[in-house]
C-alpha cells in the first residue's frame, strides 16, 4: 500500500512540466536575440549596448541618435526608422499579454489540482486564494515592466519556475500525505479511489494546458512574423553608425 502512495506521489509530478511549458513553449517559433537591453520611454525606444553601453535611441517621428547624437537619415530612412519604433512599441503589450497569459495557465492548472486534494473546503479555498495571490503578483509585475535585458529575462524565469515549482512541491506533498494516509488505513477501495482521482485530474489538468498553450502558440507565430517584418525594416535602414556598422539592434532567427 505504500507502493500505491508513492506511485501517486510520483504521478502528480508529471503535472509539473506541463505547467513549465505552459511557460516556455510560446517562444519556441522564432528566437529574438539582441546585444543590447532595452527601455521603452514614451518619446522613445533606448537600446544600450551590452559590451561597449553605447546608447541607441529610436525617436518617434523616425529620428535615431547614437550617445545623444543625431544620425544624419535621408527621407526614406527617417520613413523606415519611424516604421520600425512604431512597430517595436506596438508589440511590447502583445509580447507582455502572451507572459501574462502563460503564466495564468501554469497557476490555472497547479489551482485545479491543489483544490482538488485538499483535505477541507478551507484549506481549498487557502490554497486557491494563495496561487491565485501570486500569479496576480507576477503578472502585475510583467504588466509594469518597461525595460529588457538578458539577466532581467532570466530573473523573470527564474522567478516564475520557482513559484510554479514551489506551489506544485506543495501539491506533490499533500498528495502524499493523503496517499500515505489512505495506504496505512488498509482501505483498498479508497486507495483506487485517490489513484483514479489523480489520473483523471492529471488529464484534465493536460488537456486544458495543451489547449490554452496552442492558443498562444498560434499567437506567438503571429508575433513571429511581425518580427521578421520588422527586422527586415531595420535592415533597409542605409544609414550607417558613427563605427560605419549598420544598424542591427535584433536579430530574428526561427
Amino acid at each position: 500500500m505504500i507502493r500505491h502512495a508513492a506511485l501517486l506521489a510520483l504521478a502528480s509530478l508529471s503535472i509539473a512540466p506541463a505547467l513549465l511549458q505552459a511557460k516556455t513553449h510560446v517562444g519556441n517559433d522564432c528566437d529574438l536575440d539582441s546585444g543590447y537591453s532595452f527601455r521603452i520611454e514614451p518619446s522613445r525606444l533606448v537600446f544600450t549596448e551590452d559590451d561597449s553601453h553605447r546608447v541607441i535611441a529610436l525617436l518617434s517621428g523616425g529620428g535615431i541618435t547614437v550617445d545623444g547624437r543625431a544620425l544624419a537619415l535621408d527621407a526614406a530612412d527617417r520613413a523606415r526608422a519611424d516604421e520600425l519604433e512604431r512597430g517595436m512599441r506596438a508589440l511590447v503589450p502583445e509580447v507582455k499579454g502572451i507572459a501574462i497569459d502563460a503564466v495564468a495557465i501554469a497557476f490555472e492548472a497547479v489551482g485545479h489540482a491543489s483544490t482538488a486534494f485538499a483535505s477541507t473546503p478551507a484549506e481549498a479555498r487557502a490554497s486557491a486564494e494563495r496561487i491565485a495571490r501570486t500569479a496576480t503578483e507576477l503578472q502585475k509585475g510583467i504588466e509594469a515592466k518597461q525595460d529588457w535585458s538578458a539577466k532581467a529575462d532570466a530573473d523573470l524565469d527564474r522567478i516564475i519556475e520557482g513559484a510554479v515549482g514551489t506551489l506544485v512541491g506543495e501539491l506533490v506533498g499533500n498528495v502524499t500525505a493523503m496517499a500515505l494516509k489512505v495506504a496505512l488505513s488498509g482501505d483498498e477501495s479508497a486507495v483506487a479511489e485517490l489513484e483514479a482521482r489523480a489520473e483523471s485530474i492529471e488529464k484534465t489538468v493536460e488537456k486544458a494546458v495543451e489547449k490554452r498553450s496552442a492558443e498562444l502558440e498560434r499567437r506567438a507565430e503571429t508575433l513571429c512574423t511581425r518580427l521578421h517584418a520588422l527586422d527586415g525594416i531595420e535592415a533597409g535602414i542605409e544609414a550607417r553608425l558613427p563605427d560605419g556598422s549598420r544598424l542591427d539592434l535584433v536579430r530574428i532567427t526561427d
